[in-house]
């Protein structure tokens, strides 16, 4: 090879990895729409980021409903399985991460959590529990008023950052992601702890199915190894791996009926309990928060350049908001 071609060649590498950091990594003086969820009764949308504030908009027209104030990021809004109260998820911010009585108004914070804020955070599937997931790799578990009743931190050895957390769709064990799987119950012991691929790479995100048979995980790839979308059985043994994304899983969630997975990535991506692919839906830049409606023929996302698009079941858009 010529020194010419050598120097072009390293150009082009220098290139592809500025690129990918660009949208992965360096993000934090962006304004990004981090997350989004739609409420259990289908009336609401919710939106947050580093941004100053969560909103909440009507599902019928995505107009404005309500705003409250959040000092930098929002990581991950998650309503209530069957209340209209929504928790809340921050890092970087003033504002601890909460529970919002969107009837009331009423604003509980949640103390123990670390400085630094959490990433992850779900209501288990009975909504008696909420289970925060902090960047120092603290799990803390509040019942529905907000009080903490038990806080472990995630096993073995690890000081990574927890990245995401998500019940068992039946039963009050729970998985976190981070450098890797891992499973708990309710009380803090470690059940079991796998390696999701042999390179070491962060997971992103995690999801059961509604029959609590398999979860599927998203991790974050780096400029050498391509981002993994993985299939794993119950007892974590690997199902399948998919790796056509050419960006970081950053979140995924089932549709009511359990038939349809929808993954935020380089593209809106539709998947079937088998994981293969149904339906994709082109996006400008990269797409993070993602949700289903209750109905699940509508998709809401939230991008790294915050658009807010609406998306029918097959991926294609109805509707975006600049």
């Amino acid at each position: 090879m010529t020194k010419r071609n050598q120097l072009l060649t390293a150009l082009n590498l220098l290139t592809v990895i500025f690129c990918h950091q660009t949208f992965a990594q360096n993000t934090a003086p962006k304004e990004i729409l981090w997350t989004t969820d739609w409420s259990s009764d289908g009336k609401y949308i919710a939106i947050g980021g580093n941004v100053d504030s969560l909103k909440i908009y009507t599902e019928s027209n995505l107009k404005a409903y309500k705003s409250y104030p959040f000092k930098n990021t929002i990581t991950r809004a998650k309503w209530h399985p069957a209340k209209n109260i929504i928790a809340l998820a921050t890092q970087n911010s003033e504002d601890k991460s909460s529970i919002i009585n969107l009837d009331s108004n009423e604003k509980i914070e949640l103390a123990g959590i670390s400085k630094d804020g959490a990433r992850g955070i779900d209501w288990n599937y009975s909504g008696d529990y909420l289970a925060v997931a902090d960047n120092d790799g603290q799990v803390l578990i509040y019942n529905i008023q907000g009080e903490l009743i038990k806080k472990f931190t995630n096993q073995t050895h690890s000081t990574k950052s927890i990245t995401a957390i998500d019940w068992h769709p039946k039963k009050n064990t729970l998985i976190t992601v981070t450098d890797k799987i891992r499973f708990y119950d309710i009380e803090g012991n470690l059940l079991q702890s796998i390696k999701h691929r042999p390179e070491e790479v962060m997971l992103l995100s995690v999801a059961w199915h509604k029959s609590g048979d398999f979860f599927v995980t998203g991790d974050y790839g780096d400029e050498k190894d391509k981002s993994l979308l993985q299939y794993w059985n119950e007892q974590g043994v690997l199902l399948k791996s998919i790796d056509i994304s050419k960006a970081e899983y950053r979140n995924l969630t089932w549709n009511s009926k359990g038939n349809r997975l929808a993954t935020a990535s380089d593209a809106l991506r539709i998947w079937d309990t088998q994981g293969n692919l149904v339906s994709e839906g082109k996006s400008n830049d990269y797409l993070w928060g993602v949700s289903w409606n209750k109905k699940g023929n509508r998709i809401i996302t939230t991008s790294f350049e915050q658009r807010i698009i609406l998306w029918n079941n097959q991926a294609e858009r109805i509707l975006t908001l600049e």
